[in-house]
């Protein structure tokens, strides 16, 4: 997956250059001010959604703050269904609980390579900081039982004791645990290129690319006899789009430049 990121980066940086031969941009260029722009992120360990807002400081800098929702998955981890009944969704045996997190970073953007053209791109380095809070919510599953000679299904928590592959039957509906839910709290920064590639001044299109760690105060118990992560490093791939607003025309530059 990480291998994969990086390849289509470098694939997306190999048609920018192509590209970039294209039509003389005459649109009245703008020095934008702020914008915002809504970010579809897949990681080597999950996937998040994210709202971003960016102020520009001048022409080559901007201040960056995002918050949103992720989904951190266990390297470990592995769909599967129970081949001898049917009717059950697909479950991770052994996953004690479901885990996702909700973050607020801040940073800055700079530019890199200007776009010149109608078909070029532009190329930016950015990095960001923060805080962020992971929930981990006990997973219930349907286990078959035997009782005088019969059998029946009950709604559990993951035991490593005394549940099975072949008793597992799948998870229970995902509303439970809620109330057992713990809190943890930690830190995160990232760091990557963003390349934007829209035709327009007042709309924001970009792919980015990048690395994020971050730490907890404590191991997130996500699997069951598996080693759980406390520091995590993941590669990232998102794709945005948003709107620009307020700018400002490159005659008025002096009065925005620091």
């Amino acid at each position: 997956m990480a291998r994969h990121i990086l390849i289509l980066l470098l694939v997306v940086l190999s048609c920018g250059i192509v590209r970039a031969q294209g039509d003389i941009d005459t649109e009245k260029k703008i020095l934008y001010r702020n914008e915002w722009s809504i970010g579809a992120v897949v990681k080597t360990n999950g996937f998040e959604m994210d709202f971003r807002s960016g102020k520009f400081v001048n022409m080559f800098k901007k201040n960056l703050l995002d918050f949103g929702i992720g989904f951190i998955k266990h390297p470990q981890q592995y769909r599967a269904v129970n081949p001898y009944y049917s009717g059950y969704s697909g479950y991770c045996f052994g996953k004690k609980n479901f885990c996702f997190e909700l973050f607020y970073t801040m940073g800055r953007q700079r530019m890199l390579f200007q776009k010149a053209d109608l078909n070029s791109v532009e190329i930016r380095v950015f990095y960001m900081g923060g805080v962020t809070l992971a929930f981990l919510k006990p997973i219930y599953y349907e286990i078959l039982k035997y009782k005088d000679l019969k059998t029946f299904t009950a709604s559990e928590k993951f035991d490593v004791d005394t549940h099975n592959p072949v008793e597992t039957l799948g998870p229970s509906e995902f509303t439970k645990g809620f109330s057992e839910m713990k809190v943890i709290p930690g830190v995160e920064g990232k760091a990557g290129l963003s390349i934007e590639f829209g035709k327009k001044d007042t709309h924001l299109m970009a792919m980015e690319a990048g690395i994020k760690l971050s730490a907890y105060a404590k191991k997130l118990e996500i699997m069951a006899q598996k080693r759980n992560p406390q520091f995590i490093c993941a590669l990232f791939f998102s794709f945005r789009f948003g709107r620009v607003k307020h700018g400002a025309h490159y005659e008025y530059l002096n009065d925005y430049v620091e």
